[in-house]
């Protein structure tokens, strides 16, 4: 059946994105992932209901599916916040910025470092937000 084939290829996915360290090779092995689909993929592989993302993101239920029926593409921040709610590991929501158009986290830049941090440690994103806060940078909002 069709959801068959889309979980194994969703298996084949994330194996690849674990394995990798280049975000161009596994886009050249999957050519039509966007944004939406790699989103999607999560959501449905890990069966994370609507309600569990919305209640963790700092967006209103509008703004969250204005993004998922791809109405309005995510700034960064909101990339980040989506990867969060849906515990993504670092090369996970790397990759979902990546495809997103937007820069992947840099261990150089001081607020991405402590973004990366709380995503080893498996921090909410109220958590992630009160380490920036007391750093004076900017929110993930």
């Amino acid at each position: 059946s069709g959801m068959v084939r889309i979980m194994e290829a969703t298996d084949r996915l994330f194996i690849l994105i674990d394995r990798c360290s280049n975000i161009d090779e596994v886009k050249n092995q999957f050519p039509d992932l966007d944004f939406l689909t790699y989103f999607y993929s999560i959501i449905g592989f890990y069966r994370i209901p609507t309600s569990c993302i919305v209640e963790c993101v700092y967006m209103d239920k509008n703004e969250y599916f204005d993004i998922i029926d791809g109405k309005v593409s995510p700034n960064r921040n909101q990339v980040l916040q989506l990867a969060n709610a849906v515990r993504l590991d670092i090369k996970k929501t790397n990759f979902l910025l990546s495809l997103a158009n937007h820069s992947i986290l840099d261990p150089k830049n001081t607020r991405d470092s402590l973004i990366i941090f709380s995503i080893k440690n498996h921090y909410s994103l109220e958590q992630v937000n009160y380490i920036l806060s007391n750093c004076h940078l900017q929110n993930i909002k």
